[in-house]
C-alpha cells in the first residue's frame, strides 16, 4: 500500500464557537495520523482578517492540506445556473475562471501568512448542472493550468452527474469525462464516497468510481463522506450531506466493510491523500468530533491489509 496524507474535512464537523473552534484545531493537530485539512473556499480563507485567524490556527505541521471550491461553486449555481468552469456559456465560464484566481489569491496570501504554501491540492469541479460541456472543461483547465499555483495541484473532485428524471445534487459530469479531460491535461481526480453512493443510489459505485479513476492512471484523492436512502438529523433522502459511516449514523449506507474495501481498491503510486469528512451532531463534544473522523481512518486500516 502507498502511505498517501491523510485530510480531514474538519469544516463539516467545526463547532460554533470561534474559541472551541481554536481547541478543535489544536485536537485535530495533535493526532499523528492527520497531516492536514480540506478547506472551503469562500469560508474562513476568503476573508483577510479570517484568514489570518485561519492560518494562525492551522497546524505548522500541516503541509497537505487542500482546498476546495464545492461551496462556492454551488452558491454561484444558485444565483447564476449557466456558472461553472464547464459552462457552455462563456459568461458563465469566465465567471468561474475569476473565481479560481479569487481562490489562488488567497493561497497565496495564506502562503504569505505561513511563509510556506502548505496547500497541496486545489478541487476543482466541472458545474453548472446538467449544462456541464466538457470542451468548456478543458479550456478552462487550461488557463488554470497556466497560472503560479505555488506548487499546489489542480484535481477535478467528481460529484454526482445528471441523471435524466433524478433530482440532483449537483449534477455534473459522467466520472468517464472527467477522466479523459484529467488524463489530457496531466491533473487528478478525487472519489468522494458519498458523492458517488448519492449519483447512483448505489453504495457499490463509489468503489467502481475508484477502480475506473485508477485503472487510468489519475486516480488522486479519496475522501469518506456518507449518504443514505433515508431521512436524517442531516438532512432529506439521498443529501449530500457528508453523513457520518455507520453505525455513528444509521441511516449512512457508508460502513467499516465499504470504506476498507474502498481504501484496498484506491491502493495506486498516484494516490496522494485520503480523507474523511463528515458532518457530527451540533451538540458533539469535541472528542466526539474527533471520533466521528477517527472511526472512518481506522476502518481504511482495514483496508490496507487487503
Amino acid at each position: 500500500m502507498t502511505t498517501p496524507h491523510y485530510v480531514v474535512g474538519a469544516y463539516a464537523s467545526l463547532p460554533a464557537d470561534r474559541a472551541a473552534q481554536e481547541d478543535y484545531y489544536a485536537l485535530l493537530g495533535a493526532q499523528p495520523w492527520i497531516d492536514g485539512t480540506e478547506l472551503p473556499f469562500p469560508g474562513d480563507l476568503a476573508d483577510p482578517a479570517t484568514r489570518a485567524w485561519l492560518g494562525r490556527r492551522l497546524p505548522a505541521h500541516w503541509h497537505h492540506n487542500t482546498v476546495t471550491l464545492i461551496p462556492g461553486t454551488m452558491q454561484h449555481v444558485g444565483r447564476a445556473p449557466g456558472f461553472g468552469l464547464a459552462s457552455p456559456q462563456e459568461e458563465g465560464r469566465l465567471a468561474a475562471v475569476r473565481f479560481a484566481m479569487d481562490a489562488r489569491d488567497a493561497i497565496a496570501s495564506l502562503a504569505d501568512a505561513r511563509g510556506a504554501n502548505d496547500v497541496a491540492f486545489l478541487e476543482i469541479h466541472t458545474a453548472p448542472t446538467a449544462l456541464a460541456d466538457p470542451d468548456a472543461m478543458r479550456r478552462s483547465v487550461a488557463e488554470l493550468l497556466g497560472w503560479d499555483w505555488l506548487g499546489a495541484r489542480l484535481v477535478i473532485e467528481h460529484c454526482d452527474r445528471h441523471v435524466d428524471g433524478q433530482a440532483p445534487e449537483k449534477g455534473f459530469l459522467p466520472i468517464e469525462e472527467e477522466v479523459a479531460i484529467a488524463q489530457d491535461a496531466g491533473i487528478g481526480i478525487t472519489v468522494n464516497w458519498g458523492r458517488s453512493c448519492v449519483e447512483g443510489r448505489d453504495a457499490a459505485l463509489p468503489e467502481a468510481h475508484i477502480r475506473t479513476a485508477a485503472d487510468a492512471g489519475v486516480l488522486a484523492g479519496l475522501m469518506f463522506s456518507g449518504a443514505g436512502p433515508d431521512a436524517s438529523r442531516y438532512g432529506y433522502p439521498w443529501i449530500d450531506g457528508h453523513l457520518p459511516m455507520a453505525p455513528d449514523e444509521p441511516a449512512s449506507w457508508m460502513d467499516a466493510g465499504r470504506i476498507a474495501h474502498c481504501v484496498a481498491a484506491a491502493d495506486v503510486p498516484g494516490l496522494a491523500y485520503l480523507g474523511a469528512k463528515v458532518c457530527v451532531p451540533a451538540d458533539a463534544d469535541l472528542d466526539a468530533r474527533l471520533a466521528h473522523l477517527a472511526h472512518i481512518h481506522d476502518a481504511g486500516l482495514l483496508g490496507e491489509a487487503v
